[in-house]
């Protein structure tokens, strides 16, 4: 989940990145000067609007994809120990009775 997150995160921050520069483009004969003068600044506001995307992409995938998690594992816990699945015997096999 993590991975995706970053991986959606980064597709984000890159959108966002060209779109940036695509609107900017007027500032190109002082990009040197903004550059030296204002680097840090820019770096750190890029690393906080990269970690704010991530989160925003976590809460999303967790919100949407995760819903009905624990409802699920209870059904298929359920299905396990009744011995009606096929996976039972397996699980069974496998880790013994609990």
């Amino acid at each position: 989940m993590f991975a995706n997150a970053v991986f959606v995160a980064t597709l984000i921050f890159l959108a966002l990145g060209f779109w940036l520069m695509h609107e900017l483009h007027f500032l190109v004969p002082w990009r040197s000067l903004i550059l030296h003068h204002y680097f840090q600044s820019i770096a750190l506001y890029c690393a906080l609007l990269f970690a704010n995307i991530l989160g925003l992409t976590i809460w999303i995938e967790r919100k949407f994809f995760l819903r009905d998690t624990g409802r699920k594992l209870k059904h298929l816990d359920q299905e396990i120990h009744s011995g009606h699945s096929e996976l039972s015997e397996e699980i069974t096999a496998q880790f013994g009775e609990e």
